[in-house]
């Protein structure tokens, strides 16, 4: 999840998180929830001094194949409210599992002008288990049930989530909501069972934060709705958990929810007392660091890259430090030491293998942002010469992301030098080139390198019209 687009005329700005649930009967559905910033959108002022606005928002999925395999539209609109202020609205989709590719699209329906936010992300749908967990999410508000149901109506209250990853050190509770699935099978209808709920600290411990732990006696059915609320713990990170229990304690099933909870204070004071990670203190030049974060945009999320293009320039050396030490934390609690430094190695070499573009340091060109990425490719087809073409490259990975057997083809039409562009690939995420052969083979009415004498003396006619489209779609 994320907060992107921001600024007067820029695109819409939301934050974005998705959540798996079950139907009984029914394919699995995926759960887009979107908050829509206030600051994001044009807002209308009524005669009664009160404010609306309203964003029309679509999503599409592709499965792995890059075939559509859901959509969903809607437009958000607040109703007049006494002042303007960020709302959520809800969109479901019926997915089967497996990896899929989310694009999003939003429109602010109160300005034309204002250009539209376009945004892809990665999700995995998992297969059903005989007893099984929705994903979690923490709970802004419960209200009765609208009439008729909206896409905030559960189990006969309207549930409004947060969006956000982070909560507040000085609430009261935290509430949160979450679906069992199966138990009836597994307890008898009507049998019961237990659920426990709590914090554990994101570490190699895991340990429980006693303070904060749960249980809660339940009743078998085919869907148990897990509406609770549990005392926070002390700022820091943390996975807020739920397991199903036999009635003697055995873990049956169990899910998490990674949780920052914070406090101005708290946090504050931490800094100044010098308690961040010690990878992020030993950064000490606020220009250096911002450089060093700049270099994560291959491997960051859509409001990441957000907050490092726009909102981190402005930023103190405080600021970036907490982010830096965010940023790793979240993929790499274990050691995210380990992982900064490992990243960092990988900067190395694409600035040491692609630094030949002029006024772009290697990670920055289109290879190194794929090796960023993806890491190293499992092949690589190297046409440089001795071509009819363009020269060009086809890099082929057996996984990259969440996708099999994907590839990337880069070519260079200034014919010197090796500063090799993304011309096309078969991953959902990335560019994509209907008419790639043809801007490849324009070479071919021009000058070309086999031209010479040399290659001349040993004429050939293995690199035919079709050589390229083969190796693409047969590497070796």
């Amino acid at each position: 999840m994320g907060t992107f687009g921001q600024g007067a005329l820029a695109p819409p700005s939301i934050r974005l998180a998705t959540r798996q649930f079950q139907s009984p009967g029914q394919p699995s559905y995926l759960e887009v929830q979107a908050e829509f910033m206030a600051e994001g959108l044009s807002w209308l002022s009524s005669s009664d001094s009160t404010w609306r606005a309203a964003a029309q928002w679509t999503v599409i999925a592709y499965d792995s194949t890059g075939t559509v395999a859901g959509f969903a539209k809607s437009t958000a609109r607040t109703g007049n409210l006494p002042e303007r202020g960020d709302f959520v609205d809800v969109m479901r989709i019926e997915l089967l599992p497996g990896p899929h590719v989310l694009e999003l699209e939003v429109t602010d329906v109160g300005n034309a002008a204002r250009p539209k936010l376009t945004y892809e992300t990665n999700v995995g749908v998992t297969p059903v288990r005989p007893v099984d967990i929705s994903d979690l999410f923490v709970v802004q508000a419960v209200a009765p049930a609208s009439e008729p149901p909206s896409p905030l109506t559960r189990s006969g209250k309207d549930i409004l989530p947060l969006i956000d990853n982070r909560v507040s050190a000085e609430a009261s509770r935290v509430a949160f909501y979450g679906e069992l699935y199966g138990t009836s099978d597994r307890f008898g209808d009507g049998g019961a069972f237990l659920v426990v709920a709590g914090f554990r600290a994101a570490g190699r411990d895991k340990a429980w934060v006693e303070e904060t732990k749960r249980y809660f006696r339940k009743t078998a059915a085919p869907v148990v709705p897990v509406l609770e609320a549990l005392p926070p713990p002390p700022p820091g990170t943390y996975e807020l958990v739920v397991q199903v229990m036999t009635p003697d304690q055995g873990l049956v099933v169990g899910s998490s929810l990674m949780l920052e909870v914070i406090s101005s204070t708290t946090q504050d004071a931490a800094v100044a007392a010098g308690t961040l990670a010690p990878f992020v203190l030993e950064h000490g030049d606020r220009d250096s660091l911002l450089s060093m974060i700049e270099t994560l945009l291959p491997i960051a999320d859509a409001g990441e890259r957000r907050s490092i293009e726009h909102v981190l320039k402005g930023a103190d050396l405080r600021q970036l430090r907490s982010f830096l030490e965010q940023f790793w934390t979240v993929r790499s609690p274990e050691n995210p030491a380990l992982a900064w430094r490992q990243y960092r190695t990988e900067v190395g070499i694409a600035d040491e293998e692609y630094g030949s573009c002029p006024n772009r340091e290697g990670h920055e060109t289109d290879m190194g942002w794929i090796l960023l990425r993806y890491g190293r490719p499992n092949t690589i087809v190297q046409r440089h010469n001795g071509t009819n073409y363009y020269p060009y490259e086809i890099w082929h990975y057996h996984k990259a992301g969440q996708f099999n057997n994907r590839r990337f083809l880069f070519y260079t039409p200034q014919v010197v030098g090796e500063c090799f562009e993304l011309l096309h690939s078969d991953h959902p995420q990335e560019l994509r080139n209907a008419d790639w052969l043809d801007i490849l083979k324009t070479r071919e009415l021009g000058h070309s390198v086999v031209d010479s004498r040399m290659n001349q003396m040993n004429n050939r006619d293995s690199y035919s019209r079709e050589e390229p489209e083969d190796l693409f779609f047969n590497p070796r």
